[in-house]
């Protein structure tokens, strides 16, 4: 694998992804660097909090999405964690490569975008030590799509639809469509029942979805 730029200390990782193997390959790989020491994994977002709060942490390297986890994921995910610990920079390890995602990530103050269908994962010790270093850094698949849909001026009907949902109904649909209630999301998110329903309906009518059915069959098509 090879060394990295040696540092006075070691650059603190905590690994967290809902797939128990994921996490154990990535921190094989680190732990195989020179400078670079996993200090905790994480597979659930309330292990992830846990390893936050008690191990000095430079770099997050981070999925977008944990299926079947009762804590909201996503964006909502990705603000918590620049709200609570505005220090540790973030790396997204993700199968989640919607364009729109990458880029309301990026703005949520994510360092690192790493697509999991990209070949690059091997140069994931140049990643780190870039986005340590104060750098941001997108994988080469997801630059390129960046830079073809920026050169074509257009969106594709999926990712129109999505750019024209908030980011917070985009949130309230994924949560909704993994079997959350308005009621379960409200609770989550620290939002009232009310405001809850209004940006369900808000994506209703942006989907084009008459009812909850159509809600999940159209957020299913875009993902």
């Amino acid at each position: 694998m090879g060394s990295v730029k040696q540092h006075s200390t070691p650059i603190n990782i905590v690994v967290a992804d809902d797939h128990p193997v994921v996490v154990m390959g990535v921190s094989k790989m680190i732990d195989e660097l020179d400078g670079i020491r996993v200090v905790a994994t994480a597979t659930t977002i309330s292990q992830l909090f846990e390893c936050l709060s008690k191990n000095n942490c430079d770099i997050l390297v981070c999925d977008y999405s944990f299926e079947n986890d009762k804590e909201p994921d996503g964006l909502l995910l990705l603000e918590k964690i620049r709200r609570t610990y505005p220090e540790v920079k973030i790396i997204l390890l993700t199968a989640h490569d919607d364009l729109v995602i990458v880029q309301r990530a990026v703005k949520a103050g994510v360092s690192g975008f790493l697509s999991k269908a990209s070949n690059d994962t091997s140069l994931i010790s140049s990643v780190i030590t870039r986005v340590y270093n104060g750098e941001k850094y997108l994988d080469p698949l997801t630059s390129k799509a960046m830079l073809q849909h920026m050169m074509s001026g257009e969106l594709s009907v999926p990712n129109l639809l999505t750019s024209n949902l908030t980011a917070r109904e985009l949130e309230v649909v994924r949560m909704f469509s993994r079997g959350m209630s308005v009621t379960d999301i409200a609770h989550y998110t620290d939002r009232s029942i009310k405001t809850i329903s209004t940006q369900k309906k808000q994506a209703m009518l942006k989907l084009g979805a008459c009812n909850d059915v159509e809600l999940v069959n159209a957020f299913g098509k875009l993902f």
